[in-house]
């Protein structure tokens, strides 16, 4: 078998793509969270319960209601009253916390000619108030009774005010954005997301001989303007030079735009040996990579259901 960073990157499968400094941008499809759960072809949302279970539940219907406007597979919302093959629920409560505190303020006492010559301290009341939201969700996949997802969800604001400026917290207001935000992650849980990105390429030509290094400038260059050019580069420069830690993160990122998730990879792998000081940007790129091979894989799943 041919070692992986010297296979040369299929030129025509990269995305077009506009200017972009230093960077090549990538398209693909993720997986859900809760990858089981977004095999169910329907899925119904019973009413939550606790203090905002219904604004929340509300919020969760109108986020996976927008899925219909997708071309990924997904789960379709359907009423309850239609038997979904799964069935949302969940509970929710709020946690309010107000700290009171005093600040202290100066004042101007005296003035001569327009100018302050004396102030004064003063202290006011002020309180900061932690407003926490947790949803609890369960979904009940209806043919065998088994949970496909579950978890709690919590989300926290804060915000302050004093007896001279600022306004108190409006709980509602926090509650309801606190579950906005919750209903969109749980969209992303129930159903894969195709998402168009870019990623800063290395640019570290060190240990490459002369004229390699010259070429190598010239394929960072070109990721501005021609995606499918430079990586086309950086596969020639690992012919001649393998390993080299820079261009074989950058040959893993050519493979992720392609979709040659396997490939993509086996490369991030040798790019974490040889290029080290790219630690955290390997573990992206490899964590990406995983997703995006699950979510090809489970919409070709749910395109043949």
């Amino acid at each position: 078998m041919r070692c992986a960073g010297r296979v040369a990157v299929t030129i025509g499968l990269i995305l077009s793509a506009p200017a972009a400094a230093e960077t090549l941008w990538v398209e693909g499809i993720f997986a859900a969270t809760a990858r089981e759960a977004s095999y169910l072809p329907t899925i119904g949302v019973d009413p939550l319960t606790g203090p905002v279970g219904e604004e929340v539940g509300i919020a969760i219907e109108r986020q996976l209601q927008a899925l219909d406007g997708s071309d990924v597979p997904h789960p379709r919302l359907v009423p309850p009253s239609l038997r979904p093959d799964g069935m949302l629920t969940g509970a929710t409560d709020i946690a309010v916390d107000d700290n009171d505190y005093v600040e202290t303020r100066e004042r101007c006492v005296e003035k001569k000619e327009d100018k302050c010559v004396r102030r004064a301290k003063y202290r006011v009341r002020c309180t900061r108030r932690s407003v926490t939201l947790r949803v609890d969700l369960q979904l009940v996949r209806r043919r065998d009774g088994r949970t496909v997802y579950a978890g709690p969800k919590t989300r926290n604001d804060s915000g302050w005010w004093c007896e001279d400026s600022g306004s108190p917290v409006d709980v509602g207001l926090t509650a309801s954005s606190l579950g906005e935000s919750i209903a969109r992650e749980v969209r992303g849980d129930l159903a894969p997301h195709r998402e168009r990105y870019k990623v800063r390429v290395q640019e570290d030509r060190k240990a490459l001989p002369h004229g390699l290094a010259d070429r190598f400038r010239q394929a960072v260059r070109l990721t501005r303007t021609d995606q499918a050019a430079a990586c086309g580069s950086f596969a020639e420069i690992d012919r001649q030079s393998p390993d080299h830690g820079s261009t074989v993160f950058n040959l893993a990122l050519c493979a992720e735009a392609e979709r040659r998730y396997a490939l993509a990879g086996d490369l991030y792998a040798r790019a974490r040996v040889f290029a080290p000081q790219a630690g955290s940007e390997v573990s992206k790129g490899l964590g990406r990579v995983r997703s995006l091979a699950a979510g090809a894989e489970d919409v070709r799943r749910m395109a043949a259901l």
